[in-house]
């Protein structure tokens, strides 16, 4: 192939890569900068506070609103889009199952004699159901009332084991849910002498917490549970020497 030939090939190769993609849009990634964020987003975790105080999120629109920050695509150097479609419209995303009452499944109390059968064994009643943002919150009733459930008792007879004979009906109260939200799993009863409960954190806090910054050194740790700065780990000494707890580490005991 000579050097005319070769010329030719890359202005076609180029002429491809440009203009000949099927009507396709183009996606233009940054080389390195998509590499590097990927790396430093894996090694972050969302704060549990931060996903807490999006419980009351309702939609998209409140999300995006409150919750994402908007970025000018001027400005924008992680990606460039180009293309034939620049006015395509963004995908549709579905709604999350908010915390709301929902029909559910719920077991009506068993009779005490075995003999005896309620008629319906179970029924539908409104009940919370839903996700919520984090994993210290649960989806729990806030607003309940008594919903009655009219069954049919029936008795077992050995004398005619194909069929009951009919006690009546009886009236049941089963708690059904009105209104439902977001609530933290804990609460104060949680929470030890040493703690106090906070809604913000959904979460027992260390009353002297500001003392877990002054907890350093490798042989240091600071335990959440009884809000103390304790050894990673306790040894055992040789004859003639004692643990320190105060230095983390075996220390003749001759210095006593």
């Amino acid at each position: 192939m000579n050097c005319v030939q070769a010329a030719v090939q890359i202005l076609v190769t180029l002429w491809l890569m440009a203009g000949y993609n099927n009507g396709q849009d183009i996606i233009i990634f940054e080389n390195g900068r998509n590499t590097s964020r990927n790396n430093l987003a894996a090694n972050v975790t969302i704060p549990e506070k931060l996903l807490i105080r999006m419980k009351d999120v309702v939609n998209v629109t409140d999300l995006l609103n409150r919750f994402v920050r908007r970025i000018d695509s001027s400005d924008d150097e992680e990606s460039a889009i180009s293309g034939r479609r620049s006015n395509a419209r963004a995908p549709s995303i579905d709604e999350p199952a908010m915390c709301e009452p929902e029909q559910q499944v719920v077991e009506l109390e068993k009779p005490g004699h075995g003999a005896v059968l309620l008629w319906p064994p179970c029924v539908r009643v409104r009940r919370c159901g839903g996700c919520c943002t984090s994993k210290l919150l649960t989806c729990s009733p806030i607003a309940t009332s008594l919903y009655n459930v009219s069954v049919l008792r029936l008795q077992y007879n050995f004398q005619t084991p194909d069929a009951f004979e009919s006690l009546g009906t009886r009236i049941i109260s089963v708690e059904q849910h009105d209104r439902c939200a977001c609530k933290c799993k804990q609460d104060a009863n949680s929470c030890s002498d040493v703690q106090r409960f906070s809604e913000d954190e959904c979460q027992c806090v260390c009353i002297n917490r500001n003392e877990a910054s002054e907890c350093t050194g490798h042989r240091r740790i600071w335990d959440s549970i009884d809000c103390a700065c304790k050894c990673r780990r306790i040894m055992n000494c040789s004859t003639g020497n004692y643990f320190n707890p105060l230095r983390c580490r075996c220390e003749s005991s001759r210095r006593l």
